[in-house]
């Protein structure tokens, strides 16, 4: 297995290397020339890929998914479920509502 290339980003334009500290001290910046993406890692673990330009949209990405939110997430998602779910629920009734109606007009036009 191969070594990739990865460097840290240690200063840049906007302060992002030192900001992402803000939202966990052990977060640090690089740049993984053989992906040709920006990645945050902890402990040498990456925490997120980045694509795009550097911006402070990384940041914003950061506070939402970081393990201080692992609540507030879960939650989400599982609003997010329940709310499919009840969707879900919706649709069938229709279908059987739907169904019903040609159902009833069809034998409505056989009497």
């Amino acid at each position: 297995m191969r070594k990739e290339h990865v460097r840290e980003i240690t200063r840049d334009v906007f302060d992002l290397a030192d900001r992402i500290r803000e939202v966990d001290d052990e977060y640090r910046l690089y740049y993984n020339f053989d992906h040709e993406r920006y990645e945050v890692r902890k402990r040498g673990e990456i925490a997120i890929t980045w694509t795009e330009p550097l911006s402070a949209a990384m940041i914003v990405k950061l506070r939402e998914t970081h393990v201080r939110r692992r609540t507030e997430l879960l939650r989400e998602i599982e609003r997010a479920e329940a709310q499919a779910e009840r969707d879900a629920e919706t649709r069938r009734k229709e279908r059987i509502g739907a169904s019903i109606e040609d159902f009833m007009s069809a034998a409505w036009r056989k009497s």
